[in-house]
């Protein structure tokens, strides 16, 4: 494994592309057929699948396609909706341990084009560029020096499902995958090596069941991979991640998500709350007497070191969102002041403290993860399939296409 200065985008996505700007070659490949959703006038309840064939797939890696029709005033229109990962979709085996960058965008194109038009479905690059996006994950590989069970064992511990706002909490797959889980917003952090195995022999118990990748799990040596993963249900919620995060919220086009710096600081900003709420329950774990003692050897006024062990240890039990409840109009601008000094407080003997350091620094610094010795095949492949597409669609279609 090695790293370049190239930034990490994204990994799954599914793309929403209006049926007039389609053309379906093939329409036997979609079950049941199409034509039931106009002869159904628009029922909500009928999605038409356009799957890969088992021959296909041990060629290449395929999207998922689906038709559906969705109301409008007036009337329907019927939508495709295609659904991908772009690093399998890139690299050779199809694998999402190594990542993709900003540089590859017009390369997952052209890829993704070619595949739609082997599964019969023609669809213009300048139309994936600017297809809408309903879901989309951004997240981070790290290389981490200690076993990522660790990691996640010490993050399940933390009362973190109230600092995400999360319904859920799920410590899955004997302690190798950690998920907070929203309405369309969930935030997975797992073991990606672990998570690969699994798919090989149990694809419903691993995170995405597509993970059953071909990958020289030897050639990897002793490395071990933590995934933090933040995936975006629909519309709504990428817009509110993106303001979270301090962006400006763009057009929710293929183009402008596929975006090193959204990716970057959406995760960022997710990991930063998961480790502030470990912070608080690492420092709650701690002796109240030897933290005040800390923190008047720290020069903390008397008062105010016996605030901050008073807030700590109403933390471990409460939470901040129930303490805001409680305090009402209460909850002034002091105690805010109270939090901000707690997240700069360090526990003490936390000899995780230097990996979980070493995770934000990788997602801060986003750099790809590639697989060197693939990188000069994977170019001429690209090259080829580039070629192979505009042979095919000059000769059906003609010089429309741009």
């Amino acid at each position: 494994m090695s790293t370049n200065n190239k930034k990490n985008v994204c990994d799954t996505c599914v793309l929403l592309v209006d049926y007039t700007d389609i053309t379906i070659t093939e329409l036997g490949r979609f079950k049941p057929n199409p034509q039931i959703l106009w002869d159904m006038q628009g029922a909500e309840a009928v999605t038409c699948y356009n799957f890969a064939t088992r021959e296909e797939l041990q060629q290449h890696y395929y999207p998922r396609l689906s038709l559906s029709s969705v109301l409008r005033h007036g009337g329907f229109s019927v939508k495709l909706k295609i659904e991908f990962s772009a690093p399998k979709l890139l690299h050779y085996p199809p694998n999402n341990l190594e990542e993709v960058c900003d540089a590859d965008f017009e390369d997952v194109i052209s890829i993704l084009a070619l595949r739609l038009h082997e599964m019969g479905v023609e669809v213009s690059p300048q139309v994936l560029r600017s297809a809408q996006v309903v879901r989309i994950d951004f997240g981070k590989n790290v290389l981490v020096k200690v076993a990522p069970c660790v990691i996640l064992q010490y993050l399940n511990k933390a009362d973190i499902s109230r600092r995400l706002d999360c319904t859920k909490v799920s410590y899955r797959n004997e302690g190798h995958s950690l998920h907070f889980l929203a309405r369309h917003r969930n935030v997975v952090i797992y073991d990606k090596l672990k998570d690969i195995q699994k798919a090989r022999y149990c694809k419903s118990r691993a995170v995405s069941s597509e993970n059953a990748q071909i990958i020289d799990m030897a050639a990897l040596g002793s490395s071990q991979y933590l995934r933090v993963e933040i995936q975006l249900g629909n519309s709504e919620n990428i817009r509110q991640a993106i303001s979270k995060a301090g962006l400006p919220v763009p057009e929710l086009t293929f183009q402008n998500l596929f975006s090193s710096q959204i990716c970057r600081a959406v995760t960022l900003v997710y990991w930063n709350e998961i480790l502030a709420a470990a912070r608080y329950q690492q420092l709650s774990d701690e002796n109240a007497a030897d933290l005040f003692k800390h923190l008047l050897d720290a020069k903390y006024k008397f008062l105010k070191a016996l605030q901050l062990v008073g807030l700590v240890t109403i933390l471990k039990t409460m939470g901040k969102r129930e303490l805001r409840l409680h305090a009402g109009n209460s909850f002034s601008p002091a105690i805010y002041e109270l939090f901000r000094l707690i997240n700069r407080l360090e526990p003490q003997n936390n000899w995780l403290q230097p990996d979980l350091d070493g995770i934000t620094v990788a997602i801060n610094e986003n750099q790809i993860i590639t697989l060197t010795k693939r990188t000069k095949f994977k170019q001429g492949l690209i090259k080829s399939l580039q070629i192979d597409l505009h042979i095919r669609l000059m000769l059906k279609i003609g010089n429309n296409w741009e």
